[in-house]
């Protein structure tokens, strides 16, 4: 019997619940673990984790912070890499205020609050041909608020500035009380007077800048772009033109002098066509003489990888010469014309390349070219099992003209140490990302790592006349750096700047001013595992973009679940809440399945209401009298009354399945077939030939439970178009794939049907699906059955599973068929997201922009769950519909008529999700319609 170990109950929650609320206020076991780890090296566990969706709760959390001396760190998207997100009090989450809260589109600029994703700000700002020029390489997750904290810039700087070259105002809570509009100021004028008499200690901050702007001038970093100390560089200038300038000195404060609420910020129009070319130089020394004619080409972006990153990353997948000992990237906006085109292979000629440069105009090619550059840093995680990529010289800037000098110096130095090293970053202004791969649980690599943390910033400073810190921000991994680079002088007038807005010491304590050394509250364990926290994840993640808090989320999940003293009991709300979309999976770049560790948690305590309903669902039999029963009484309790009644008396039953679970009575059930697939097709269902039948090039189709009990005429379209390219499938005796039997924890009972469509299918050349999960169940045998028996049979038939789609498009290069001519209808896809997970992702699309009958239009979002997830509509149907709320907007925005998909769940949930004036259909219809009723021969 397990027993359920009380936790401790904070004073602190408790007092923070009666000022704002239950739902606001978390401090229980997993919230603090997940919390605890940002994309940094540090762990530090917080005591309370704080919501907010206001001001006033802001102030309510600050007011209770200094009151209590208890360290306060704000928070957006955690995807910070010095450690300036992580604290040991209360976490202040801002991820619910994440609106836009009106745009400006003549003016061009925009009032923003701090938790809205970069890449959702510009997605909104797209319709108006506008954009944030700002661009971290992290776009798809951070968050305006930690990219203000740090004055981030990213690969487009070069046009654009960092942020605080993009701030127009910003809304301050200050520790001494009240709400700060932060903007510029006349120095003399009445506003200023008025600004300095509600907070003195702004008035005190700006004298003291006025009395040492000779010594903060001539300390200024002498290099394109710093993130250093505090910008009393800036601060400075502007007082010498007569003015104050305030969000000079809150962006890239790193939450140490005031939380911020929102930002007006300038806006940029967005391109209309870009080119993005990528050189393959065979000479460093050339590359870096390159970057001075290349910048001649007034590049939007220019970025370097050396030739220790591409070994890391692997040439071959990204088609990078083996000979490159440096690959450059530009991107250069040319209004349409693409004129610069010839500019750069002029450019080019000049230099001995490993090859001809790579030329993209087109989206996806760029998006291509760009995807190493961007996933760099966690896909170093897959490097090696204990070495890992450590950020801790990771963000330095020099002149750009010696760029190549200093990754010339770098591999010395590093290779000197025997240490795997990575050098990428933004050539074009001189900042340079170096990823040192480290066991920092090992005594000698640790040792390294300190040793070379003080060797190449004191090269940076005093031979390269450089900064430590150029978008990153100092964090707790360069604070102790601070000094060393300005000064003891100018290092005082940062500490009394941070004393003059935080007396109290609460904000943010330990980052940017503090002379702990970065080697304090180093996260050992997490570095010991596959995760790089970087929260790609995170973006897309269902449950996270409907609760924004990070326990509710792939990255926290990952955490809690491989936590040394994880208990099921403790842990269950959030390890019941993944929807085993495998979201996380498909896109993270260390190739770490959270979804998977949530089964194996799962596995361990598996529900026992599901396991009875799916033991009784493996007796096929008896199954299927009761499928047809229900389908030949539909007409009977399919209806609203008796639907009502239904909800309200099995929800006690179902609250065995899970706490939030109901069979919503206003919820569209599929029709169910009294006539079940394998019945219609009596002729098809045959015994499996053997393994050795093999060369009879047989065909099977592997229909699953939905297209078998349902009569949505998915099966019966999956057969006829295959009939149409003249193969008649087999349909041999076959259980549930697993996908839905494993979700609720029985994974040995999914093993058990498993085995049986192994034996069934190996004799097989090829087998067929119609449905997502099913395809990628098939395809996951292997991994199922790693290091079992069956190993080899369920790696002959993953590679022998096609999607429908791309048996199809398969079909069309051998003998293309025949399209009937009909005025075309706007079609749009959903892509499922299992499907996605089983690496069919590009053949729906080609399949449907093929169709002669068929308008294709790629919605927005059409790679984001839609909350279907097989039962969790009925397992959480409240946190479904809100996860649907998204692909809603998207296909109406889409203004498709028809929206294709392949996965059963989705088309139950966009049926009940959508009007009824929008088609929801299978792939398989919308092809089997465009098709001529002839069979090809």
């Amino acid at each position: 019997m397990d027993l359920v170990i009380p936790q401790k109950v904070s004073t602190i929650g408790a007092d923070l619940r009666r000022l704002m609320g239950h739902d606001k206020v978390k401090d229980d076991f997993p919230t603090l673990r997940a919390y605890a780890v940002d994309a940094s090296i540090y762990r530090m566990t917080p005591q309370v984790v704080v919501l907010p969706d206001g001001e006033a709760d802001i102030e309510r959390v600050m007011d209770y912070a200094v009151r209590r001396s208890i360290p306060l760190t704000t928070r957006a998207a955690g995807t910070n890499l010095t450690g300036s997100a992580v604290g040991s009090g209360i976490i202040l989450d801002v991820s619910r205020l994440n609106r836009v809260l009106e745009l400006n589109r003549d003016e061009k600029w925009a009032r923003v609050q701090p938790g809205i994703i970069l890449n959702e700000l510009n997605k909104q700002l797209s319709s108006a041909g506008l954009m944030f020029g700002p661009d971290p390489s992290s776009g798809d997750m951070c968050k305006l608020g930690g990219m203000l904290a740090n004055n981030s810039s990213g690969p487009h700087t070069l046009r654009y500035g960092s942020v605080k070259d993009n701030v127009l105002s910003m809304r301050v809570c200050l520790e001494s009380g009240g709400w700060l509009n932060a903007g510029v100021e006349a120095l003399e004028s009445a506003q200023c007077r008025q600004t300095f008499e509600q907070f003195t200690a702004l008035e005190s901050v700006v004298h003291l800048v006025r009395d040492h702007r000779e010594l903060i001038h001539a300390k200024r970093p002498r290099v394109s772009k710093n993130s250093a100390g505090y910008n009393l560089f800036d601060v400075a200038t502007g007082i010498d033109q007569g003015v104050v300038d305030f969000p000079k000195l809150f962006v890239g404060s790193e939450g140490t002098l005031g939380v911020f609420s929102e930002a007006t910020i300038q806006l940029v129009d967005r391109p209309h066509a870009t080119v993005t070319g990528m050189i393959h130089f065979q000479h460093l020394e050339e590359m870096g003489e390159a970057v001075h004619h290349l910048l001649k080409l007034d590049p939007l972006a220019l970025e370097v990888m050396d030739a220790n990153t591409l070994d890391l990353i692997g040439r071959a997948q990204y088609h990078i010469p083996e000979d490159s000992a440096a690959t450059l990237l530009i991107e250069f906006d040319q209004g349409g014309d693409h004129g610069g085109i010839a500019q750069l292979k002029e450019v080019c000629r000049r230099f001995r390349l490993a090859s001809d440069p790579v030329i993209a105009t087109d989206p996806e090619h760029q998006q291509n070219l760009w995807k190493a550059r961007k996933a760099l840093y966690p896909t170093l995680y897959r490097y090696n099992a204990k070495k890992k990529p450590i950020n801790y010289v990771d963000d330095v800037v020099v002149s750009a003209d010696r760029l190549g000098e200093l990754i010339r110096y770098l591999n010395d130095v590093f290779g000197k140490a025997h240490v795997p090293l990575a050098i990428f970053g933004h050539i074009g202004n001189g900042n340079a990302h170096i990823l040192p791969l480290l066991d920092v649980n090992d005594e000698n690599d640790f040792q390294r790592m300190v040793d070379t943390y003080y060797e190449v910033h004191r090269t940076i400073l005093e031979q390269f006349g450089g900064s430590i810190c150029g978008e990153h921000g100092d964090g707790r991994i360069r604070a102790e750096m601070v000094k060393r680079m300005f000064g003891e002088e100018l290092y005082g007038l940062f500490v009394k700047v941070k004393q003059a807005l935080d007396p109290a010491g609460v904000l943010n304590p330990g980052v940017k001013i503090s002379e702990t050394p970065f080697t304090e509250h180093i996260d050992f364990e997490r570095l010991s595992k596959p995760c790089a926290t970087c929260a790609k994840c995170n973006s897309v993640c269902p449950v996270y973009d409907v609760f924004q808090s990070e326990d509710m989320s792939s990255r926290g999940w990952f955490e809690i679940v491989t936590a040394p003293d994880y208990s099921y009991l403790n842990s269950k709300r959030v390890v019941e809440a993944c929807l085993n979309c495998k979201s996380c999976r498909t896109i993270c770049p260390a190739d770490v399945d959270v979804s998977e560790l949530i089964l194996q948690r799962r596995a361990e305590h598996p529900n026992k209401l599901a396991g009875k309903i799916f033991g009784l669902h493996a007796q096929q039999a008896k199954f299927e009298k009761l499928i047809k029963l229900a389908a030949k009484t539909q007409d009977l309790w399919d209806r609203p009354v008796i639907r009502r009644i239904m909800d309200a008396l099995s929800r006690p039953f179902l609250k065995q399945l899970a706490e939030n679970a109901r069979f919503p009575w206003n919820m569209k059930l599929p029709r169910l077939a009294k006539t079940l697939l394998r019945e219609r097709h009596r002729e098809l269902c045959v015994v499996p030939p053997s393994s050795s039948l093999q060369k009879e090039k047989k065909v099977a189709y592997f229909h699953g439970c939905a297209a078998n009990y349902f009569e949505d005429g998915v099966g019966d379209a999956v057969i006829q178009v295959m009939k149409r390219y003249g193969v008649t499938p087999d349909l041999p005796p076959q259980r549930c794939s697993g996908t839905p039997i494993e979700t609720y924890g029985h994974r040995a009972l999914a093993k058990e049907g498993a085995r049986e469509n192994l034996k069934n299918f190996d004799g097989y050349e090829t087998v067929v699906t119609g449905c997502a999960s099913c395809t990628l169940a098939l395809k996951d045998y292997e991994k199922w059955f790693k290091g079992e028996p069956e190993e080899e049979t369920a790696t002959r038939l993953a590679k022998k599973v096609k999607h429908i789609s791309e048996f199809a498009l398969d079909q069309e290069t051998v003998r293309p068929s025949s399209k009937k001519s009909s005025v075309p209808q706007k079609v749009t896809y959903h892509s499922s997201c299992h499907l996605r997970a089983a690496g069919v992702t590009k053949q729906p699309r080609q399949l449907l922009t093929n169709l002669p009958g068929v308008d294709y239009v790629e919605m927005q979002d059409a790679d984001r769950c839609a909350g279907g997830a097989g039962t969790y509509i009925v397992k959480d149907y409240t946190t479904s519909q809100k996860i649907f709320q998204r692909k809603k907007t998207a296909i109406h925005q889409s203004q498709a008529e028809v929206v294709a998909t392949s996965c059963p769940a989705c088309m139950i949930q966009l049926k009940n999700g959508l009007p009824a004036k929008t088609a929801v259909k299978h792939i398989a219809q919308v092809l089997l319609e465009n098709m001529d009723e002839t069979e090809s021969g």
